[in-house]
């Protein structure tokens, strides 16, 4: 299947509601009471990679990055139906290359620690965080 999905750079096609969906399917834990605040994170984001099938939002993924050191997967969502196929590692794939030369960085939940670690990323501790009052 995964010759069957299109693979985009961008926010070509996405409204906050298909955002919004996904998240709550794939699951991943975001704020998706308040569209407007969906939209502002993706029109801030460095780089946007959404995977559609049959006119379908069935993955993305949301970067920062300064293109030289550092870069921040903010976010990586997969839809259910269609995990386990290999579209969370393309997107992870073209991610890596449009971010070529950078470190790749992730906050993630034990629920896919196992995906990471087998697509080659090392966990790590020195890390300090703080929320925004």
């Amino acid at each position: 299947m995964i010759h069957e999905v299109e693979f985009r750079e961008g926010l070509e096609g996405l409204t906050p509601a298909r955002i919004m969906t996904l998240y709550r399917r794939a699951p991943l834990i975001r704020p998706v009471d308040a569209q407007e605040k969906v939209w502002e994170m993706y029109e801030n984001s460095s780089l946007v990679v959404t995977a559609w099938h049959e006119g379908h939002l069935v993955g993305i993924a949301r970067v920062l990055t300064d293109g030289v050191l550092q870069s921040y997967l903010c976010d990586l969502a997969v839809e259910p139906d269609v995990q386990g196929l290999g579209i969370g590692k393309k997107m992870i794939d073209e991610v890596l290359e449009r971010c070529k030369g950078t470190e790749l960085l992730l906050r993630d939940s034990n629920i896919s620690s196992s995906f990471y670690e087998r697509l080659g990323f090392l966990r790590v501790e020195n890390a300090w965080m703080r929320t925004a009052g």
